[in-house]
């Protein structure tokens, strides 16, 4: 048969099956025909024809069963592989679903993305619930269950508000120690801590702070540098014993080892995962309040005593924002007085409490280049509008433990210390308009305060305390009696009030002399603290008593220690006053009756540490102005003995 033939004949035969069926074949059947003629392998599966698939399942139902079937035949099955899922990753990874490499301190994902990585959870571990014996006991009757209610409603009553967890041992939550830092974390823990607070308890440094650095890595290197630098304090004095010298209390710059070294890299960690924090999740005011009181004792412990006071108003700064509800028109200082009366204390209130104390650092002896804090505690119209003592008075309730005590202190330092500064003031600067009544109206007020608080302090002897308390206690009725001094004489220009306060200096000078000999629970390792304690007394009475051998006490007390408290040391002190006995030209201690006139005395203005020529830089200011209104100013050089 020819070749026209049969392409005749095919003709045909199609033509017939369309005239018979009435349309043309369908279009699975076509689909059908197409892949059983195909050679050899099956086409990838297109989009095309996926959608042709799925449209085919929309037909009648025996047509989509057979369907289904030959196209399940026809279609690569692919299996999903089974592994295991991985539950080790980090928490920033786990939080988004994605997959974590796992590296350490923070893994490629979150490097990547430019996000903190937030460590690696613990690994849970199964422990075995023991559970205890049930004793058989009677039934009990209806009075004792009642007397068992009302206990445990006792007890929880008098549970704290602010209960929190005991701390870990060891940081865990993420972040790796090596055996140095492991070091620094534990000497922290068990002897900072301690020093930064001798007197009085502190959740902040026991508690709160420790753990914020588990979940914190700004509040976590900042324990980390300031136990290196405690390290690094521990081994100068430690060098300066085993030499037969007497120790420094502070640490000079261009001698350099790897605990100071390790100090200064992780205090530039704190700070660059807090300025990381605040850009990706904004303003965190309890964190960063708590990171700001860090710095600052790092910044002290230091000498970078500029440096704190700038940290000391910022952290005021963001306090007042923390505090400020927009309707409150009363000052930070009087708002915390009154949460104080009536909403229970928290971590914030004891973080206020301790900028409080930092603010008035310098309200009784010099700062360097120091500018005053406490101001931005009180608003622009309670601070100078408006007259203190016909504004709304600051009362108090007689303090029954000695934290009550503290906090009425703290608040009412403040406002001593604000006094104070605008006398001392105006007694250099007289040629400026003063209200004299006023002032006189607030020294009365002020005294009658005291003379208030003196009271409740003294009642606080008869209760039951133990020996860090005790110790507590009588600090306060140090601080006490050098203010009753202090506002006492502040209107004077010539300082010749002081000298008839000489029996009062006497007293406090042996009783900070006694309190030398107070038993400790934690032995000093580092000789730092965080608190104002004999230091600013002794300091006050060498410059502000003309007795010489009063002066030569204190000299004496203040060279025999190796303390720091805050920015002040000792040593500087001691050379400080010696600087003011010698320029005001007393002479031997044993001449009692040798006085000062009023024309040869002088104030110690300001200091300035050199720490890499190591020399303190005094600076003197007579207190009566010379024939041209001027007052005469007198720098010293001292130089740290070898």
């Amino acid at each position: 048969m020819s070749t026209r033939a049969r392409r005749a004949i095919k003709l045909f035969d199609s033509r017939a099956l369309v005239d018979a069926r009435g349309a043309p074949f369908p279009q699975q059947d076509k689909q059908r025909l197409s892949l059983n003629v195909g050679v050899g392998k099956p086409r990838r599966n297109s989009p095309s024809n996926r959608s042709q698939r799925s449209t085919l399942t929309s037909d009648s139902s025996d047509k989509g069963c057979a369907s289904d079937e030959r196209s399940s035949e026809l279609k690569p099955t692919r299996k999903r592989a089974s592994k295991p899922k991985v539950r080790t990753g980090c928490i920033s990874c786990k939080r988004r679903h994605v997959k974590c490499d796992e590296a350490k301190p923070s893994c490629a994902e979150c490097e990547r993305l430019g996000l903190m990585c937030e460590g690696y959870a613990p690994p849970k571990t199964k422990t075995l619930a023991s559970r205890p014996e049930r004793l058989l006991l009677p039934k009990p009757k209806l009075s004792s269950l009642a007397a068992e209610s009302s206990s445990k409603t006792t007890t929880e009553q008098l549970q704290p508000a602010a209960y929190r967890p005991a701390v870990p041992l060891m940081p865990s939550f993420g972040f790796e120690l090596n055996e140095d830092d492991m070091w620094y974390f534990t000497l922290f823990r068990d002897q900072i801590s301690h020093e930064l607070s001798p007197y009085h308890q502190s959740t902040f440094w026991s508690q709160t702070s420790l753990r914020d650095s588990m979940a914190n890595r700004c509040v976590h290197h900042s324990i980390l540098s300031i136990g290196a630098y405690g390290r690094a304090l521990m081994d100068l004095r430690n060098e300066y014993s085993v030499n037969g010298k007497m120790p420094r209390t502070w640490w000079p710059s261009s001698s350099l080892n790897r605990h100071h070294q390790a100090a200064l890299m992780h205090h530039a960690k704190a700070l660059s995962h807090l300025r990381s924090n605040i850009g990706l999740y904004g303003l965190d005011g309890r964190l960063t309040m708590a990171a700001t009181l860090l710095f600052i004792v790092f910044e002290n412990m230091q000498g970078n005593y500029h440096t704190s006071g700038n940290l000391i108003r910022n952290g005021i700064k963001v306090l007042t924002s923390i505090r400020d509800n927009g309707t409150d028109n009363r000052s930070i200082l009087r708002r915390q007085w009154h949460r104080y009366l009536t909403t229970p204390r928290d971590e914030v209130d004891e973080m206020t409490s301790m900028f409080a104390r930092h603010s008035i650092t310098s309200a009784c002896l010099p700062f360097a280049h120091g500018k005053y804090a406490y101001h931005i505690l009180f608003t622009e119209e309670e601070s100078s509008d408006i007259d203190p003592s016909l504004a709304d008075p600051f009362t108090f309730p007689v303090p029954q433990t000695i934290e009550q005590a503290r906090d009425i202190w703290d608040h009412l330092m403040v406002q001593l210390a604000n006094f104070q500064s605008k006398m001392a003031w105006h007694n250099i600067h007289p040629e400026y308009d003063f209200d004299d009544s006023t002032a006189y109206r607030e020294q009365v007020m002020y005294l009658a305060l005291l003379n208030d608080l003196g009271m409740g302090l003294d009642s606080l002897l008869f209760t039951s305390m133990d020996m860090r308390e005790s110790k507590g206690l009588e600090l306060l009725r140090l601080h006490h009696k050098i203010a009753v001094v202090a506002i006492s004489c502040c209107l004077d220009r010539t300082e010749m009030m002081y000298d008839e306060y000489l029996p009062q200096f006497e007293d406090v000078v042996e009783r900070c002399r006694l309190f030398l000999n107070f038993s400790t629970d934690v032995s000093v390792k580092v000789g730092f603290t965080n608190d104002a304690g004999r230091l600013p007394l002794l300091g006050f009475i060498g410059t502000k008593c003309r007795s010489a051998r009063v002066r030569a006490e204190v000299v004496d007390l203040l060279r025999a220690s190796d303390w720091r408290e805050g920015p002040w040391d000792s040593w500087s002190l001691a050379n400080a006053v010696s600087g003011l006995v010698k320029l005001e030209g007393q002479g031997e201690p044993s001449d009692t009756q040798q006085t000062v006139p009023a024309e040869a005395r002088y104030v110690w203005s300001n200091v300035f540490w050199d720490f890499e020529k190591q020399q303190m830089h005094a600076e003197y200011t007579k207190l009566l102005p010379d024939e041209f209104g001027e007052f005469e100013k007198v720098s010293y050089v001292i130089r740290e003995e070898s």
